[in-house]
């Protein structure tokens, strides 16, 4: 593409907008001597007279009025582009980064809540993977699963949670033919995939063993699922029983959507922990808005 310098465009449209070369330069910072030079420049660009000149006034002739209406659009159409991009970037007071599980099912009613009370703090919510970089990132505070990955942070215990079996409430009538949750088949148990990094979770397998109805389960059966929400959206429409979080699925229990046919439980090997970064001395460089909501977040709790 052959385009004229980008200096010399917004010096031509500065002035035509303005009406004068002194105003221009007061709106570009700029001496009027180098405004004049940057429009000569754009008219030996384009080979045009853009202006004509008459004592303290300019007009745009033919080819100036041509160029204004088009190239004028054109830059707006930049400017507006550029800084929405720019403002993507934006930080905002508070950056929270968290696992999708506790995102779906736990967090955010009390970002909600947090958000009402402290209108005057941006908070954005990130979906990561363990371990983050705090400072490349930006990161203010992480809400995760252990704190293995972070001996360096201040980490503060959120809760131990525990799964139990979890499904629609005719689910057991049309699917467990003796009434037992040893009796339903594999194909509708729902299984939760943690992630790789995680293997310590609890499985069917742990479960019915607990239960004292030890069993081998089809891994090749079921519907498997890329976390809690997903689980208890399938156990909802009664695809499936699911060993859930009480906690997380605590909604869809209240309302009745979801039943735990079993009060047999396990509990996670770790706890929920949330995590503030430290510097290199070890002392806390969290932000006051990511300890206003750690205060906020333990009164939740």
């Amino acid at each position: 593409m052959k385009l004229p310098p980008l200096n010399a465009l917004k010096a031509f449209e500065a002035t035509a907008r303005n009406g004068s070369i002194a105003a221009a330069a007061n709106e570009l910072g700029v001496s009027p001597a180098a405004v004049s030079m940057q429009v000569r420049k754009f008219e030996t660009f384009l080979n045009k007279t853009l202006f004509l000149r008459k004592n303290n006034s300019i007009l745009l002739t033919d080819a100036g009025r041509l160029i204004y209406s088009q190239m004028t659009e054109a830059l707006f159409n930049i400017a507006e582009t550029t800084e929405r991009i720019l403002n993507q970037d934006v930080r905002p007071g508070l950056v929270i980064s968290t696992i999708q599980s506790l995102s779906e099912r736990w967090l955010a009613p009390i970002i909600t809540s947090f958000s009402e009370a402290h209108p005057e703090i941006g908070i954005q919510i990130r979906i990561d993977t363990d371990p983050v970089d705090f400072v490349g990132d930006r990161i203010d505070l992480r809400l995760t699963y252990g704190d293995q990955f972070y001996s360096r942070g201040q980490s503060t215990w959120l809760f131990h949670d525990q799964v139990t079996p979890l499904c629609a409430p005719d689910f057991m009538a049309r699917h467990a033919a003796g009434g037992r949750l040893a009796d339903v088949p594999d194909e509708k148990l729902i299984r939760i995939e943690w992630g790789r990094s995680y293997a310590s979770y609890p499985t069917w397998e742990d479960w019915f063993r607990r239960a004292g109805s030890p069993r081998t389960l089809d891994h090749r059966k079921g519907i498997r699922v890329g976390g809690a929400g997903i689980a208890v959206a399938f156990a909802v429409r009664g695809a499936g029983a699911m060993l859930g979080s009480r906690r997380l699925a605590s909604q869809e229990i209240e309302t009745g959507l979801l039943v735990a046919p079993s009060d047999t439980a396990l509990a996670f090997s770790q706890p929920y922990r949330v995590v503030l970064p430290s510097d290199l001395s070890g002392e806390n460089y969290g932000t006051q808005a990511a300890q206003a909501f750690l205060d906020f977040l333990m009164a939740s709790v």
